[in-house]
């Protein structure tokens, strides 16, 4: 299973008012080993990100999070595309850590193992032969922030956002007009200031895809 860190800058999914304790007995190597097999099972193929709320300086180039990573929020949501169901994404705020000083999401990301290894034994009894039980995380993933497809679909966004024009510069002045206009993107978007959280989202977006394509730095 290969799998990365995507921070996000908030929580998007509903919120759990009353957490629990972690019920679970069990060390971060056997959640990663639980998950990896039920991801298996539904012939997932490319990455798998679990996405927490965190700071991008946080995750490391290799997807990791660094030692001293801050996770402002327990919750983390596992997103990946299966060959059988399409993309899914399963997000878990439920729990707060116990046994073992685990952090918090990765306790809830064993909740989210085992959540899928119980979805899989209604395939087993015949309840759902046909994949009903996954239908409702599809609509989860589509409601989730929106990214872009290309470097051109999120300048393209950003300029139209900010009222910047994204045409005529000169390769040597792209980075600094990509960077200028995420500023200002940002400033326009930020929830203190009353903006729209799904523009924020939508700007988060457009800096993780321009960074990861070295258009910013």
């Amino acid at each position: 299973m290969q799998w990365q860190i995507e921070p996000m800058p908030r929580w998007p999914y509903p919120e759990t008012v009353s957490r629990r304790w972690n019920p679970f007995r069990a060390k971060f190597d056997a959640t990663l080993e639980l998950l990896a097999d039920e991801l298996d099972h539904l012939k997932v193929s490319g990455a798998v990100a679990v996405r927490v709320v965190a700071a991008e300086a946080d995750v490391r180039r290799d997807g990791m999070l660094r030692a001293r990573a801050e996770v402002r929020h327990p919750g983390v949501a596992v997103s990946f595309a299966s060959a059988k169901f399409g993309p899914l994404t399963y997000p878990c705020d439920a729990f707060k850590g116990r046994y073992y000083g685990d952090p918090d999401w990765q306790v809830n990301l064993r909740a989210i193992a085992l959540g899928l290894q119980h979805l899989r034994a209604l395939d087993r009894y015949g309840v759902a032969a046909r994949g009903e039980q996954y239908a409702g995380w599809r609509a989860i993933e589509a409601a989730a922030p929106v990214g872009f497809d290309s470097v051109d679909a999120a300048l393209r966004w950003l300029g139209d956002f900010t009222e910047m024009p994204t045409a005529g510069h000169a390769n040597g002045a792209v980075r600094e007009a990509a960077s200028l206009m995420l500023r200002r993107a940002a400033q326009k978007a930020h929830p203190d200031v009353g903006g729209d959280p799904t523009d924020w989202d939508r700007v988060d977006a457009a800096r993780q895809l321009l960074q990861k394509a070295r258009v910013i730095a």
